[in-house]
């Protein structure tokens, strides 16, 4: 089925900084901010869904989350939770229908108990992670729905689909419209999407951000030890890889916020473009099926 997605819309909902040069070897040491980027995707019959919920606001104001601030240097105001940009919007969080949370790091699942009517999906693995979680896993419980486990759908992602023959995965809504694959590496089980209809791929964390990927193989040690699976990781940057060569649109995450937005502008505007010639070729077939020349005329 095609033209289910009307549209998809970006925020970053805080993010962490670095230096260029602590994360990787023999580029230059630049400060780096990385978005805990937010997607919402507006599904003609699903309604909204969020891809990721970005940072709490309590992770930067309160004394018992130091310790992840020091290691992970973040920033954010209030207006910058997810929920606030939203509204900014004149998108009410009641509205969310569904949230899919790619991992459970808390720049990724921060503001998941802000919609209250959201039905979550996940994988498999990443809710086996969720149920048995340990210290390197860094899943903040709290900021989950108190009844998140009645709320939760776990993904299978082990069907293989025509329009994305590169990993199994998971058919959301069975119309093509959002496929969701299960990729270690960064975290077990991370989901990352494919949009069919935009020729584009979000990659969670598979990647720093897609300009970065020439030197994944250069990554330092503590960075390194960030990875759940380093080699997995090495292997998920690989695929991103091959969905550029062969002319697949990605984005990850962190990327830089015009990055991203440049992306989306461009494929929503083409989203937009076939939709309409969808509905003006549509139109004219219908006017030609229904059409009966004149008596007098013929």
């Amino acid at each position: 089925m095609s033209n289910m997605i009307k549209h998809i819309d970006y925020f970053p909902a805080g993010y962490c900084s670095s230096h260029s040069g602590l994360l990787f070897k023999g580029i230059p040491n630049e400060k780096m901010q990385f978005p805990a980027g937010v997607f919402l995707i507006h599904h003609r019959e699903k309604g909204y869904i969020l891809y990721d919920t970005g940072y709490h606001y309590e992770i930067k104001k309160k004394a018992r989350y130091f310790w992840y601030r020091l290691a992970t240097p973040m920033q954010m105001k209030k207006e910058d939770q997810i929920d606030y940009l939203l509204q900014e919007r004149g998108i009410d969080p009641a509205a969310i229908s569904y949230v899919i949370l790619s991992h459970l790091h808390p720049d990724h699942l921060g503001g998941a108990a802000l919609f209250p009517n959201a039905h979550f999906f996940v994988t498999q693995e990443v809710y086996e992670v969720y149920q048995k979680p340990k210290l390197k896993d860094l899943i903040f419980k709290e900021f989950l729905p108190a009844d998140f486990k009645d709320r939760v759908t776990c993904l299978k992602a082990d069907q293989r689909h025509p329009a994305f023959p590169y990993r199994p995965t998971a058919d959301l809504f069975g119309d093509g419209s959002i496929l969701v694959s299960s990729i270690d590496g960064h975290a077990r089980g991370q989901g990352c999407l494919y949009l069919d209809e935009f020729k584009l791929f979000i990659g969670a964390d598979l990647s720093w951000g897609v300009d970065l990927l020439p030197y994944t193989g250069q990554m330092r040690l503590i960075p390194s030890l960030v990875q759940d699976d380093k080699k997995a990781y090495l292997k998920g940057a690989d695929l991103l890889e091959t969905l550029l060569q062969d002319g697949i649109q990605v984005v990850v995450s962190h990327d830089p916020q015009d990055r991203i937005e440049r992306s989306l502008n461009e494929k929503n505007k083409s989203s937009l473009f076939s939709s309409y010639s969808s509905y003006y070729f549509r139109s004219f077939f219908i006017l030609l099926a229904e059409y009966e020349p004149c008596p007098k005329c013929s």
